[in-house]
């Protein structure tokens, strides 16, 4: 094949990390307008991908300060901006809530509350604002949007990679990005092994509305089968995940709105006051997996192909902000170099700077729902342990990494473009 027919970065999936991505990398000095770097591919067509973001999406995503600076350097925050909810506090409880929230004399029961009085530390942002935002940046991008097509086998190849599909000639390139979400072909296609939790968890997540008004505050309570969050997402309005065991789950899922609501109010507490069901409820099934490595050869893993974890800290999107901008940053180092985008320095810089946020997030996600979840007595000994960290100097650190850029340095997220 001839070298103006390979292609130089391909990224597979054009969902919120895909299309997040492809815009970041789109920045790294490799290509032109006249000829882009970046190509997009997902198999779902151009008319089905406008379906899917004309169809309102009930979901929301937190992103946290470093992640908004980087959303903000891509041209994509000015867009979601004015619907986006800041998060200035955080606090977490443990157990049953107190049925007697007027008491005066009954101690808080949240044992952590973190807040912030000059910058929010996150924000929460609807899916279905994020990606209209993104699609809109991705169009005024020198970026090859290809639809209608899905990978069918990967080739690593020596120089280049190649990809495989049914109806459509194969493509050649330098390197191709995973952004093929937890079920990632790719990853499979290349044989890199992961590491996965037994499903034995489902997370339901709804939009409520409050009686009481959320002041910016973010609800994690721990309770014996699973966690429940609440995020500020609107005035009075709140998007609920809530962990359940997956039977629980189903059953919970088949009450009607008020029984589900007063179910919820059971398990939260009356903080807020009343709630009540605001839109459809959705389930996810959880089963948190990280992979053995990150890169194998010409292929880079992104998001949830490389990291699927527990929703209870919010921080499966930030995670993969955090991938695509060291990767912006590693393509845009040996693009000064004079190498090509599938030289090895690339992946082995990735993955050496990757991999200590990624392994800490899952290991803290995944062994804090285990410990809250399954392990009471346990349990007991980690809620002493909050009180302790909320008033000690850590309570600082913990309220600096809940804002992200702490574990992983890189230009977008710091607000620059990658250089």
């Amino acid at each position: 094949m001839r070298d103006h027919q390979i292609q130089q970065i391909v990224v597979v999936g054009a969902g919120l990390t895909g299309v997040m991505t492809a815009l970041a990398l789109s920045h790294c000095g490799y290509g032109s307008l006249s000829a882009p770097a970046v190509t997009l591919i997902d198999r779902a067509n151009q008319t089905d991908l406008k379906a899917q973001n004309a169809t309102r999406d009930h979901r929301t995503t937190t992103v946290h300060a470093a992640g908004m600076a980087m959303l903000n350097a891509l041209n994509v925050w000015p867009l979601v901006a004015k619907n986006a909810t800041p998060i200035s506090r955080i606090k977490v409880a443990h157990g049953q809530p107190h049925r007697d929230r007027l008491n005066p004399r009954q101690r808080s029961e949240f044992l952590l509350d973190w807040h912030s009085d000059e910058t929010p530390m996150a924000y929460v942002v609807s899916n279905q604002h994020l990606i209209d935002a993104l699609y809109d940046r991705l169009a005024a991008r020198p970026i090859i949007q290809i639809t209608g097509h899905e990978v069918t086998d990967f080739d690593p190849g020596n120089d280049f990679a190649r990809l495989q599909f049914e109806r459509r000639p194969d493509l050649s390139c330098q390197l191709v990005v995973a952004c093929d979400g937890a079920n990632s072909k790719l990853r499979d296609y290349a044989s890199i092994g992961s590491f996965s939790e037994p499903h034995r968890q489902t997370a339901i997540i709804a939009n409520l509305t409050s009686e009481l008004a959320h002041e910016n505050t973010a609800f994690q309570r721990f309770l014996p089968g699973g966690p429940i969050a609440l995020m500020p997402h609107g005035e009075r309005r709140v998007s609920l995940v809530w962990t359940l065991p997956t039977n629980e789950a189903l059953r919970t899922l088949d009450l009607d709105e008020d029984e589900f609501a007063s179910l919820v109010l059971g398990a939260f507490g009356n903080t807020l006051g009343g709630l009540k069901l605001d839109g459809p409820r959705l389930s996810w099934p959880l089963k948190p997996t990280i992979t053995r490595k990150m890169t194998s050869h010409n292929l880079v893993l992104a998001g949830d192909a490389s990291h699927a974890i527990h929703p209870l800290a919010g921080q499966g999107y930030n995670l993969a902000l955090g991938d695509a901008a060291v990767l912006a940053d590693c393509l845009a180092h040996a693009n000064q170099r004079g190498l090509n985008a599938g030289h090895l320095s690339i992946r082995r810089e990735y993955n050496t700077r990757r991999r200590l946020e990624v392994t800490t997030i899952t290991a803290v996600t995944s062994g804090l729902n285990q410990l809250m979840s399954f392990q009471p007595t346990l349990a007991k000994i980690a809620e002493a342990g909050m009180g302790l960290v909320n008033r000690s100097p850590l309570k600082t650190l913990f309220q600096k990494s809940a804002m992200g850029g702490q574990l992983t340095r890189a230009n977008l997220l710091e607000g620059r473009l990658p250089k």
